[in-house]
Parts: structure tokens; sequence; C-alpha cells
């Protein structure tokens, strides 16, 4: 088996911290604590629930990235939680299955797969008596997400691995309908859908999306599919993703002073300054969804919040952040957090993220043309890494062709 993978290696984690910061040419030389190994054994399936899925392709995406450059810090709500040696990269893929345990009903060989549970959980492990929250599908809230599981520490592989082995209640199966690139799509469709269906749009709405990478952009197009009458503003620097957010039903681009421009957008106050440039105006808007993350984007977003209004937060950096916490309690805000995806309820009807992302995909609801921009062998994938943190204005999503 071929994989990349993280090893928690202390020395290498704390080089590859200090290399991100002050010498980035480093992460691509052997001090990184992700590797690539071309010789790992192919693992047996540990027990007759599990499958075996080769890789066709895999997103890359920021998780892949935090692990590139090590930034989960040790203040983070992740760093007490046992984990295993080895993280294995990638899971916005697209796979087929090439072995079945003998009490797998739901695939057969020569299915097309993806990876639906990547958090650490019951669906990961192989825990047989899974916590509520797995059982009834919202397994990114498991409670045994720090437990051991049956089968202990395995070297699976994952979506940036020429296969994997993985319990068959983690993986969901692909539509005849997708295409491949359609199919590396899913996932990350997965988050922005969610995350609207989470805090779903309003008629009449003023509604800003800080960052239109691959999931600010899914978000655009998921809130107007969710309410065509509420207004959407995206705050993005790069003209190309600009025009492409408005393609999929952006009204206006927030551009210039943030303050200024989101006070005259949403009727505000006048915009006072203080000391150190220190800006705040009462107004804003009703929803500001974050894709961007940091305490930056944090401190911003919810200075333009309308009193009552609610930030959404999906951009993250698995580090404790610092930003001013005066307009949640002065406005009383709303702050939700999005993980990932899960159960949704569309039209009455209950159902996997993956399989109402599919479902929109299919019937032309919701579009994934044009969001992937570059390819990669897996042999290359430091090469796709540096583009992706270069991130020139022609970038969306980066693919590791996994054959």
């Amino acid at each position: 088996m071929k994989a990349v993978y993280f090893e928690k290696d202390i020395p290498r984690i704390l080089a590859s911290k200090a290399a991100a910061k002050c010498c980035p040419g480093l992460l691509y030389t052997g001090i990184n604590a992700v590797k690539y190994n071309k010789k790992l054994p192919d693992p047996p399936l540990p027990a007759d629930d599990w499958v075996r899925v080769r890789n066709i392709a895999c997103g890359l995406c920021g998780t892949d990235i935090s692990f590139f450059k090590a930034t989960t810090s040790t203040n983070s709500a992740f760093e007490p939680i046992p984990g295993s040696k080895r993280t294995f990269l990638g899971h916005e893929n697209v796979g087929i299955v090439t072995e079945v345990g003998s009490s797998v009903k739901e695939f057969k060989t020569g299915d097309r797969v993806t990876i639906r549970a990547y958090m650490s959980g019951c669906d990961t492990k192989g825990i047989k008596e899974r916590c509520h929250f797995c059982e009834e599908g919202n397994y990114n809230f498991c409670i045994n997400y720090g437990a051991k599981g049956p089968h202990g520490m395995l070297d699976t592989g994952g979506g940036w691995s020429d296969s994997f082995i993985y319990p068959a209640r983690g993986l969901a199966r692909i539509y005849d309908e997708l295409n491949d690139e359609q199919a590396v799509m899913v996932e990350p469709s997965c988050v922005s859908i969610h995350a609207a269906l989470c805090v779903p749009p309003e008629k009449g709405d003023k509604i800003l999306v800080m960052g239109c990478g691959t999931i600010g952009l899914g978000l655009v197009q998921a809130i107007k599919i969710l309410e065509k009458d509420c207004e959407v503003w995206v705050m993005e620097r790069v003209k190309t993703k600009q025009e492409f957010a408005k393609k999929l039903g952006a009204d206006h681009v927030l551009q210039g002073n943030p303050y200024e421009q989101a006070s005259k957008a949403t009727g505000g106050s006048e915009v006072f300054t203080g000391m150190s440039n220190n800006k705040y105006f009462f107004g804003g808007f009703d929803k500001v969804y974050d894709c961007i993350g940091g305490n930056w984007a944090n401190h911003t977003g919810l200075r333009l919040l309308r009193a009552k209004g609610t930030f959404i937060k999906i951009g993250h950096h698995m580090n404790a952040v610092a930003f001013d916490e005066s307009p949640i309690w002065w406005q009383e805000l709303r702050l939700i957090g999005i993980n990932a995806h899960g159960m949704e309820t569309w039209k009455g009807k209950k159902l996997y993220t993956f399989d109402l992302a599919q479902e929109w995909i299919r019937d032309g609801i919701y579009k994934t043309e044009g969001f992937v921009t570059h390819y990669f062998k897996l042999d290359d994938y430091k090469q796709a890494m540096r583009l992706a943190m270069e991130n020139p204005p022609e970038v969306i999503k980066i693919v590791i062709d996994c054959k």
C-alpha cells in the first residue's frame, strides 16, 4: 500500500511548526511529520463488516494542509484526546470496492464509494455498540471519539492512498449518474449544504459569506437553493472567485473597507473609529457565514452583524484564537459552529447529507463544474501542497490522482 500520513513524532512535529513559520521551504524536506510510504503492508480486513477500496482520486482540503504545517496546538480541544500514531490524509475521495467482508450487505465489489464518516468514532473504529449520535447518523458528535476501538490502531490507509480498508458503515455509495470528478466534490459539497441547513437563510435576509474557497462557493449556491429571496454578499479578494461566486448566485461583492461597505449595504450607522484604527458601527448583516477562520475573521465577522444576528463558524484552524468578544454579549449575537455533515431534513424527508448532495448534483440543482482546477499524481503530493499553500488566483480545488 502507498499512503501519505501524519506521524505523531514530536521532534518532526515541532520542526514542521517551526518551518511553517520561519522557513516554509523546509516543509518539503524529510523533516516534515507528514510522510509518504510506498511500502506499507496491505492490511487484512480486521472484521467481517469491513471492506477494501481501491482509490481513484481524492481532493486536497484545509485539514490536509493543517497536518502538513502541523498547526494543531497544545491549547486545542483535540490535544488531550488519545489518537493513533498515524493519521492518514485525504477524505474527499472516490474509490472502487475490491473486497467485502462476509457480513457486508450494503456494498459489493465494483461499487464506487466515498468516505462518509472520517472523524474518529464508532463508524471509523468498528465499534459495534454505536453511541446514540452515530446511531442517528450524526457521527460528527461521536461520544466514543477518544475510545479505543476493538481492532487497535490499524494502518488503514486513507484518501491519499492507492487503497485503504474501512468499516462499511463509514462509507457512502456514489450514485451511478455522477462522474468521478463530481464524486470527489461530494464531501466538500456536503459541508456547504450542511452549513446552510444548520442555519437556513430566511426571506429578506442580508447575508455575508466570508471567503470563496471550495466551501464558501458551495455555500453561496446552497443558500440560494434554500431561499432565493435573500441577498448574498461575498468577501473575497480574488476577482476570478468573485465572478464565480456571482455565477453561483451571489448578488454582491463586499469591496473596500469592510466596515464602511457593510454599513452601506445594510443601512447601518456611521462607522466610528477609535485608537489603533479600531472600528465599529451599528446595524449589519442578519447572518455572517465565516469560511475563513482565525483571529481576523472572528474579530471582523462578529462586528459586521446586526443586533441579535448569527455568526456561523465553518472555517477553523484547530488551535485557540483571540478576538474581541464584546459584540457577542453587547449585541446578543448567536455563535453557531458547523462540523462537517450528518443527518438532514429536506422536504419532510430525513437523509444523510451525502445522499442529499448527490441528489442535488445529479438533478442539476447544485453545480460542481469549474470547482476542480488542478490534478496531481499521488507521488507528486508535495507539489500539490505547495500550490495549495501558495494559493494563486486560479486555484479552487486540487485533486490527487491515486490510480
